[in-house]
């Protein structure tokens, strides 16, 4: 059998072929992970900028804050810190008030802090940041974020002043109504609807407003909003009452935060569908928040 130079040079090829098909697999694998390492950067970039969109976009989308805001000491000039809504409650055929200085359709606010700010009935420690002064006005003035933004309803100002209204009916002033309580000879039943001032100081110009319908409550307050509830007999529309006597006072409510509290009223429990008048405590003269 041939051995030495003839048999080594036959064995060439072969070592030739190998490490051709050994090359061939090196760059078939390195081609697999080129391919490999581009599709994952690929995928990496991708979500990246996915990421990138989605944050963009959820910023973008995000609802704006709303008021009132709290006051920021570091910031005095602030804006939509105090906002103002006309209020009017109606029971069959008048307007509520307590009898006190604001005349027909207002009242006062019928707790105070010792310090003379309007308080929360429930805890006469506690500042009210929703209130009124003796003019049938919504003052909405948050000291915290329980009473600011979205948790500015109609609701909350009823709960701090110790009254109730619901869908159904209202407790306010001694005046307490149902949905099927006598209106004169007829049955009642709420209404509510809800106009934005225009502006107009005579009284004389009838303000526009859309009518309602579930849970006053839960209607969220806004600046120179002006709020009706009514309960009027079958037959008595809200656009026959026209406007609620505070309308006016929307535009001298912020010099009522300069004045004195004045005469606190309360009344007592009242009788579905009466009215009981209210009876004054003593004037306070300490001045409530600013």
């Amino acid at each position: 059998m041939p051995s030495g130079p003839a048999g080594a040079a036959a064995s060439l090829p072969a070592v030739t072929n190998a490490s051709r098909a050994k090359r061939k697999r090196a760059a078939v694998r390195s081609a697999k992970r080129s391919r490999q390492n581009s599709w994952w950067h690929g995928l990496t970039a991708f979500v990246l900028i996915a990421g990138i969109a989605l944050i963009v976009y959820t910023q973008a989308s995000k609802p704006a804050d709303v008021g009132p805001f709290i006051p920021d000491a570091s910031n005095p000039t602030k804006q939509n810190t105090h906002w103002h809504a006309a209020l009017g409650v109606y029971d069959c055929d008048h307007w509520l008030a307590d009898g006190g200085q604001g005349g027909a359709g207002t009242w006062n606010w019928p707790a105070a802090t010792p310090s003379g700010q309007p308080a929360r009935v429930t805890n006469t420690n506690a500042y009210a940041g929703l209130h009124s002064h003796d003019d049938g006005v919504i003052h909405m003035e948050p000291a915290v974020s329980a009473e600011a933004g979205k948790h500015a309803t109609l609701g909350l100002y009823f709960n701090y002043g110790g009254w109730k209204v619901s869908e159904t009916g209202y407790s306010f002033l001694g005046t307490t109504v149902k949905n099927g309580d006598k209106c004169g000879s007829k049955a009642g039943t709420l209404q509510w609807e809800v106009g934005s001032w225009d502006g107009d100081t005579t009284g004389k110009v009838k303000q526009r407003y859309t009518v309602h319908s579930g849970n006053p409550a839960k209607y969220k307050l806004e600046q120179d909003d002006i709020v009706v509830l009514a309960f009027l007999p079958e037959g008595k529309t809200l656009a026959s009452i026209g406007d609620p006597p505070s309308v006016p006072n929307l535009a001298t409510a912020l010099n009522a935060e300069s004045a004195p509290m004045g005469t606190i009223t309360t009344a007592p429990p009242a009788t579905s569908g009466a009215t009981t008048p209210a009876t004054a405590a003593p004037a306070s003269t300490a001045t409530p928040k600013p």
